[in-house]
């Protein structure tokens, strides 16, 4: 392999899907190597909810990252947050995530939230479109919902890996996403 920067996968877990409404729980990241796909340093934090945010969570969101408000006390503000991620990775990365849609729109509000200039290349490398292209070229897409979509779950499953008790923890997740990479791209060597 030979990515021209090293891959920093993220994941984030938050109240609900409007960015206006609702706010980032849990960011966490793992860089990976750009030759090696091996993990080089991660990050991970649960934030502090802002005044008057909580209440918006959406009842869905929070039955999937299963966050609650005593695991938030203590956390670190927004922007200190932001700023340690920031300072712990550096901008000279390709920023990737696993259906990364939401996951890159939280993570560009809440730079903008925390008063954090968004120094990232505008190239972004979302997995899920690598993993689907995988499955279809294994013919392993089989019923309308493996068309429409799958969860990590079924990538899992696919390479016979146990499902974490953790699923759904930011940093699980971007491990097991680097993981599933790893075993993606050694399987298209």
């Amino acid at each position: 392999m030979n990515f021209k920067k090293d891959i920093l996968l993220v994941d984030t877990e938050f109240g609900g899907f409007d960015i206006n409404k609702h706010e980032l729980f849990q960011l966490a990241g793992v860089l990976l190597d750009r030759k090696t796909l091996k993990e080089k340093k991660f990050f991970s934090s649960y934030i502090q909810p802002t005044p008057g945010r909580w209440k918006n969570r959406q009842a869905d969101a929070m039955a999937v990252n299963k966050i609650t408000l005593d695991q938030l006390k203590g956390a670190l503000t927004l922007k200190q947050v932001i700023s340690k991620f920031d300072k712990t990775f550096g901008h000279d990365v390709i920023l990737s995530a696993y259906v990364g849609y939401n996951d890159k729109r939280f993570l560009i509000e809440s730079y903008r939230r925390a008063g954090v200039k968004w120094k990232f290349d505008y190239h972004y490398f979302d997995v899920w479109a690598l993993f689907y292209a995988y499955l279809a070229s294994k013919n392993k897409l089989k019923s309308a919902k493996d068309f429409a979509g799958f969860g990590m779950e079924y990538m899992l499953k696919d390479f016979n890996m146990e499902i974490p008790k953790t699923l759904h923890d930011a940093l699980t997740d971007a491990r097991v996403e680097a993981e599933v990479l790893r075993r993606v791209m050694n399987e298209l060597k």
